[in-house]
């Protein structure tokens, strides 16, 4: 009689700011200078940053710093070193000594910076992971990225009662504004892009360590023709973002009937939605017809943290954590392709901090 397949848990996540804390209002000051040439209006335009529902962020570098990355090679260097450090906090937040070393897969997730060997490599000592475990980076996936590596994380913790996966997620993407791309869409990512790191830990529940919540069915859905909604065009100065302004309406009229392939939303206690934006936030309130206190945990973290591309996610899903409230849920996230991710999670209403 075939066995039922395991059912992997969320045993700890923890979430790391970047190092450098900017309000919403010098965000915009510094964004004014830095299109002090467009061809443009800023001064009409910049109503984005009063409407972005974003108060503060954190950043990879200070405010002041960022005329000075003119070049793809220095954002790079600055990329990898903030990176690493962010992922080392938020990996060891998630981890003992005992429970590094039964570590079996690591599943990183990054699309706004590259590195050769990819950013996990260089975690394994410094964690205690062992050196057999297995290496998944993922790229290229942009704000669906966080539930792609969670949905990546669960099926390999599902292969196996031994299996230990540790899920590494970090987005710096203030680093690929560069000066020279004086366009409106470079110009509203301003408004709206921050930089944070996330680490969870998935796997059964072993000796000290309970569950935070179960982890369940997950749908992709790549809609057609849509490949130019969202992305990077990479060119010699750096990556220049690919923003559309057909976002919201595409998730408001599209996401829904996807949606509810998996999970009547009415029936889910707990929605983690990406905010990859206030307008994205309203699409989904129309899409799904849902209340605003529904998505109280993802306008928080937009308003905390903006739109910290694949990142975003773990942090709204440690709001839900921390609430210690049994029940249903649904993580979900669009991102390039364009791609829709959920994952279907049920809260155990465990009154533990997330981290280890």
């Amino acid at each position: 009689m075939p066995q039922a397949p395991l059912a992997p848990q969320l045993l700890a996540l923890a979430t790391q700011e970047a190092p450098f804390a900017a309000s919403q209002e010098s965000i915009e000051a510094a964004a004014l200078k830095i299109f002090s040439t467009a061809q443009f209006d800023t001064q009409a335009l910049r109503q984005v940053f009063a409407n972005a529902g974003v108060e503060r962020r954190t950043l990879a570098q200070p405010l002041e710093s960022y005329l000075d990355l003119d070049g793809f090679a220095k954002r790079a260097k600055v990329f990898n070193a903030v990176a690493h450090d962010l992922l080392l906090s938020a990996g060891r937040r998630v981890l003992n000594p005992e429970l590094a070393a039964q570590v079996t897969h690591v599943v990183s997730v990054c699309s706004s910076g590259i590195s050769t060997p990819s950013l996990e490599c260089f975690l394994i000592d410094e964690l205690g992971l062992p050196p057999s475990i297995q290496r998944l980076p993922l790229f290229g996936l942009g704000c669906a990225g966080g539930v792609a590596g969670l949905q990546v994380a669960t099926d390999l913790a599902r292969s196996s009662p031994d299996a230990l996966v540790l899920c590494l997620c970090v987005e710096l993407t203030s680093l690929t504004l560069f000066s020279s791309d004086q366009s409106p869409r470079n110009f509203v990512a301003c408004a709206l892009f921050g930089d944070g790191a996330a680490a969870a830990l998935i796997g059964q529940p072993r000796a000290g360590v309970e569950g935070l919540a179960d982890l369940g069915r997950s749908l992709n859905h790549t809609f057609p023709d849509t490949q130019d909604l969202m992305g990077w065009e990479i060119l010699d100065e750096g990556w220049q973002v690919v923003f559309s302004q057909r976002i919201p309406s595409f998730v408001q009229r599209e996401v829904g009937p996807v949606l509810r392939r998996l999970v009547d939303p009415e029936a889910m206690t707990h929605l983690a939605l990406h905010p990859g934006g206030a307008r994205v936030l309203d699409a989904y309130r129309s899409a799904l017809s849902i209340e605003d206190e529904r998505l109280e945990h993802s306008t928080r973290v937009l308003a905390e943290h903006g739109n910290m591309s694949a990142a975003t996610v773990f942090y709204v899903l440690e709001k839900i954590l921390n609430e210690s409230r049994r029940g249903p849920g649904l993580a979900m996230a669009v991102g390039p392709g364009f791609t829709a991710g959920l994952l279907e999670f049920e809260a155990l209403g465990k009154d533990r901090p997330c981290e280890i």
